[in-house]
């Protein structure tokens, strides 16, 4: 099951994504328990079908596809995998692609999907593709358990020291900005490549963004304990220092998360001491 908060610019962008990748009426993220499928993000309209719908599990085409379905059919109706799937009825699909969402260790808690109810046919790269925008959210929903570090009595933990939507999407508005990316970041698509090439690129983006996101949001949590600062202004400090020294926001903010447990990290002195 899915219990991060899915309303995320990551989740949003890869959810976009999938659905101009698979060009099909709805794309959408699913959570799973053992009885319930649940639409917790949705792209698109399809009669009938809303975010935060709950069905029986065994109603989904999800749960035909963890038990070892294809990954897509373009016709439902005839498809042995798919016919006798209570879902395909009840919203008229006839189209379905769907790749797994899992947790670190390994354990299924979601789906990627797109359904449709004309037929679209998925290539074999797109599902890969698909697969790759599915590991942007586990990313995701990995960040969103452990993102900072705080103080406690008992010294430094890693724990939510606070939850700033608008943070977190300045964050990642910063890192996916030119000249503020961490410095794996892919090449942008160029004008003569391929749908999926662009889109496999846009995911490639996504990944080391979404990971530099969790080093930097720590570097501010550590910052706004050392200097007494709101989240927001110990995210200006720590880009302004990083800027004005010609450093990428993500090296420097290794460099703070670091200087907690080695003080002879050497940091600007507006990040070293309190304020």
């Amino acid at each position: 099951m899915i219990s991060a908060d899915l309303h995320h610019p990551a989740v949003s962008a890869a959810l976009e994504a999938a659905a101009g990748l698979v060009g099909m009426e709805v794309a959408f993220v699913g959570s799973l328990t053992d009885d319930e499928f649940s639409f917790v993000r949705v792209h698109g309209e399809l009669p009938g079908l809303t975010e935060g719908m709950v069905l029986p599990r065994a109603d989904s085409f999800c749960h035909q596809l963890l038990a070892g379905a294809p990954s897509s059919t373009a016709d439902a109706a005839t498809d042995p995998a798919y016919a006798d799937v209570p879902a395909r009825a009840a919203f008229g699909i006839t189209s379905y692609v769907g790749v797994p969402v899992h947790r670190h260790d390994g354990t299924v808690i979601g789906t990627l999907c797109g359904v449709d109810r004309g037929s679209v046919k998925v290539p074999a790269e797109v599902v890969q593709v698909l697969t790759a925008l599915a590991g942007v959210i586990e990313a995701h929903v990995e960040a969103d358990a452990a993102v900072v570090l705080r103080r406690t009595s008992q010294g430094w933990r890693v724990g939510n020291h606070y939850d700033d939507d608008l943070m977190t999407a300045m964050v990642l508005a910063d890192l996916l900005s030119d000249g503020a990316a961490p410095a794996a970041r892919p090449a942008r698509p160029g004008e003569n490549d391929s749908e999926v090439e662009r889109l496999q690129v846009a995911v490639s983006q996504l990944e080391h963004a979404l990971a530099a996101r969790v080093v930097v949001e720590q570097a501010i949590g550590i910052l706004s304990e050392r200097q007494h600062l709101p989240a927001r202004l110990a995210f200006e400090r720590l880009r302004k220092a990083a800027r004005s020294r010609g450093r990428k926001v993500h090296d420097l903010a290794r460099m703070v998360v670091a200087s907690v447990n080695d003080p002879a990290v050497p940091l600007p002195p507006e990040l070293a001491g309190r304020r």
